[in-house]
């Protein structure tokens, strides 16, 4: 059978019981009228590599059936993890990936919702199954109420962006609200919340070529559109993301009193706009919590202005797109903590935390910006099962993107360089150099 076929027959008589019978597919359920329910057709449209890059199986579905004599659809989202090898499965860490997203739905969502009054945009969830080797989590499809992924895979609007911010501020506003009010149970739903990146020490060998080729690339990119910038700067930075694991790991561990609930990929891919009949956007809401951590606020501000923005929206307009993130957050710390808001959240404190996080939001855009720019065009499956040679992937890495990529990893070092000397931050603050290899 093909994979629609497959997945049609799967959610037919394996899922769509089980969900049914949780109560959460029709509000009126009981089951006594449980033999009344008869499955329609289902609708399969799997989400591929055109439209978003994703490391799991994705696919829309529409879902005809009765019960009790009326007819009814529901429209839904599956993700799955894909058929990969174990080892790879582990690389990966799909197992906490799902598990934190898992955990968002049913324990963290329901506090959330009830601190902002109802008013946090999720999609509902349905169903989800955590396995030794494989996971599921389903959930509505949002663009059913109007909600939908940018057009744009990077270089989003002025306008995108200012949305995105404030909505992000509000977001940490109400987190920090539900940390500063009760410590104990904003400890205990974030208790079982896994690292998803850097808890394991194995990084799929492609992948780590592509790491090391990025520095090597970004550091040729600096040199010839940036030369300007410290030479002993560009080999710092260099130094710090040589080790994705052990920076990342030293980076995004929580340290107080900035910790708090963060999403942990606020990036294009993971956010979804309504639109009005302009075409411009009015609203925001966030998915995909399968990152989902205790960290600085700004792993989210500098990811998703690294990676989802160029330089000429995030440079041109750098002061006031924070003004809008700090105003957001304020606004939503004292809305929600019914206090004033901390000193150590004042706009200079967290402009310095951005600056701490630069060099781990550009490894980022350094390793997978060319990604976004020329896409690889294939499926989940495929990237992990294509087999291609350290060199190919090299000259992949070195040239994919060409000069579009070139150029914005330059400017963020730049920006990087130019924010760290105006402020005096030290982009190795925070971080043990001698737990990092010597290069």
């Amino acid at each position: 059978m093909s994979l629609i076929e497959t997945e049609s027959q799967w959610l037919r008589t394996t899922i769509l019981p089980k969900i049914l019978e949780s109560g959460r597919l029709l509000d009126t359920y009981s089951a006594s009228k449980a033999d009344t329910f008869r499955v329609g057709d289902i609708d399969v449209d799997v989400i591929g590599p055109k439209e978003a890059f994703m490391l799991t199986l994705c696919y829309r579905t529409t879902i005809r059936f009765e019960y009790d004599g009326e007819p009814f659809e529901r429209k839904m989202v599956v993700k799955k993890t894909p058929m990969v090898p174990p080892d790879v499965y582990e690389a990966v860490q799909f197992g906490d990936l799902f598990a934190n997203e898992i955990d968002f739905y049913t324990k963290i969502l329901p506090q959330i919702q009830k601190v902002a009054e109802g008013k946090f945009a999720a999609p509902k969830y349905y169903y989800s199954e955590l396995n030794p080797l494989s996971a599921i989590v389903i959930l509505s499809d949002f663009a059913e109420d109007s909600w939908r992924v940018t057009k744009d895979r990077v270089g989003l609007s002025l306008e995108h962006v200012r949305i995105a911010v404030k909505y992000l501020g509000k977001f940490h506003g109400f987190t920090y609200a539900i940390k500063h009010k009760n410590l104990e149970n904003f400890e205990k739903l974030t208790r079982n919340l896994k690292e998803s990146r850097y808890a394991n020490d194995i990084v799929h060998p492609q992948y780590k070529v592509t790491l090391q080729t990025s520095v090597k690339r970004a550091v040729q990119a600096v040199s010839t559109y940036q030369p300007q910038v410290d030479k002993d700067f560009v080999k710092l930075f260099g130094f710090l993301i040589s080790d994705y694991i052990q920076y990342g790991r030293q980076r995004v561990a929580p340290r107080e009193p900035l910790a708090t609930l963060c999403h942990g990929d606020y990036v294009r891919n993971n956010v979804a706009y309504k639109y009005d009949g302009k075409e411009e956007p009015q609203e925001i809401m966030m998915f995909d919590y399968q990152t989902l951590r205790v960290s600085s606020p700004m792993i989210d501000l500098s990811v998703f202005l690294a990676i989802s923005v160029y330089a000429d929206v995030r440079y041109t307009h750098f002061d006031s797109i924070f003004d809008d993130y700090c105003s957001a957050l304020y606004e939503s710390y004292r809305k929600h903590a019914k206090d004033e808001v901390p000193e150590f959240m004042n706009r200079t404190e967290l402009v310095k935390e951005y600056i701490r996080f630069l060099p781990y939001s550009v490894s980022i855009t350094a390793s997978f910006l060319f990604e976004l720019v020329e896409p690889m065009g294939l499926s989940p499956a495929e990237m992990f099962n294509v087999q291609v040679s350290d060199e190919e992937v090299i000259e992949r890495t070195m040239k994919k993107g060409g000069e579009v990529v070139d150029k914005e990893v330059a400017h963020q070092l730049k920006e990087m360089f130019e924010l760290s000397r105006k402020y005096n931050v030290q982009i190795e603050d925070g971080i043990d150099v001698n737990a990092l290899p010597k290069i």
